[in-house]
């Protein structure tokens, strides 16, 4: 009889990705796995694909700011971890795990309530809310990020995201000049503000380099127009990353948990701007773990006009200096690529033990 597993994968990409790694995986094992995710995910179809099983709760996550979206938010709740509780009573789940999202808190829970074995995964430095809770209730803790406590796993990229592609290749397919330093600039799936609107102007001011920047589909219009005479190409988003961190000389990004996992496996130099609005600004604690190293540099997102330009013309001025800091990342020891889904798998398989 096989083992089976439910992962609470829903929430953000950086959550479902995961979870849809270590379910392949704990699969090719030889367990039965069950995603839940949230209803109307955007990542049901991959599941589809993959031939995973899936299940939906209908929960969003909470608003930290007081309002009346808060009792919305208790009842919904409510309903997920009763459903979540039938679905463990039905489903008879050896171990349940926990990506991180709040999705983990109902499935953690109800898996308790039966004692079965529980663990969550943190990708950021900082726990967040649903894993504080699911901790406490007694579930395993792995990390994607070294800190005092819990199971250092990794946090799984793409496969494609494993080992840097051919640089010329990946300029040409995007429509760049293969031989100019290239710099690429993103903030996330809806781009960055304060990128958006100042690296245009910074990027004007500087000679030989070419810039791909990825601006989000609401700003990529007017991005695009802020290049108007400078060797740029802005696209709104773009799948293939593994083409744009394989272009690029240097990167200017946000330090989400899932865009430090990807830095870590390609080993690329980057200037780090955390999204200053992040829960307990944990995308600066993310960003410190780098810059300690000395593989990125750190540039708060309000003196991005005073430092950028500073930074960008040093770094992109220097392929010594970029070199040394792709070199820095060995100092870090941090699990990735095929070792994170090892470790990562190998963790959840331990909790029953």
């Amino acid at each position: 009889m096989k083992k089976r597993v439910i992962i609470a994968a829903g929430g953000t990409g950086g959550h479902f990705y995961p979870g849809l790694v270590l379910a392949q995986t704990l699969r090719s094992r030889g367990w039965e796995p069950l995603i839940l995710v949230r209803k109307d995910d955007p990542g049901l179809a991959r599941l589809e694909a993959a031939g995973l099983p899936s299940a939906e709760l209908d929960l969003k996550g909470l608003s930290r700011r007081a309002s009346l979206g808060w009792g919305v938010f208790a009842w919904k709740l409510l309903k997920a971890v009763r459903l979540a509780g039938r679905m463990v009573k039905d489903f008879e789940p050896q171990v349940v795990v926990g990506m991180g999202g709040y999705l983990s808190f109902p499935a953690v829970f109800a898996a308790r309530r039966r004692a079965i074995p529980c663990a969550v995964h943190e990708s950021n430095s900082q726990l967040g809310l649903a894993n504080r809770a699911c901790v406490a209730l007694g579930a395993k803790l792995l990390r994607g990020l070294p800190a005092d406590t819990g199971i250092l796993t990794g946090t799984p990229v793409r496969p494609a995201l494993w080992k840097a592609g051919d640089t010329r290749t990946a300029r040409l397919k995007l429509g760049l000049d293969a031989e100019t330093p290239t710099l690429l600039v993103f903030g996330g799936s809806q781009g960055a503000k304060g990128l958006n609107e100042l690296l245009p102007s910074i990027v004007r001011r500087m000679n030989g380099l070419q810039v791909l920047h990825l601006a989000g589909a609401k700003s990529a219009d007017s991005v695009s127009q802020a290049y108007s005479g400078i060797r740029a190409k802005v696209l709104p988003f773009l799948d293939a990353m593994e083409d744009a961190y394989a272009a690029a000389d240097l990167v200017v990004c946000r330090s989400g948990a899932a865009t430090i996992a990807e830095l870590v496996c390609l080993k690329k130099p980057a200037i780090l701007v955390p999204f200053p609005h992040a829960t307990g600004r944990h995308q600066d604690d993310n960003a410190r773990i780098l810059t300690e190293a000395g593989a990125a540099r750190l540039v708060q997102e309000e003196a991005i006009g005073s430092r950028m330009a500073k930074e960008l013309t040093d770094l992109m001025s220097s392929p010594e200096r970029r070199a040394e800091m792709s070199r820095a990342y060995d100092k870090l020891g941090l699990p990735c690529g095929e070792e994170a889904v090892r470790r990562l798998t190998d963790a959840v398989e331990r909790v029953l033990l």
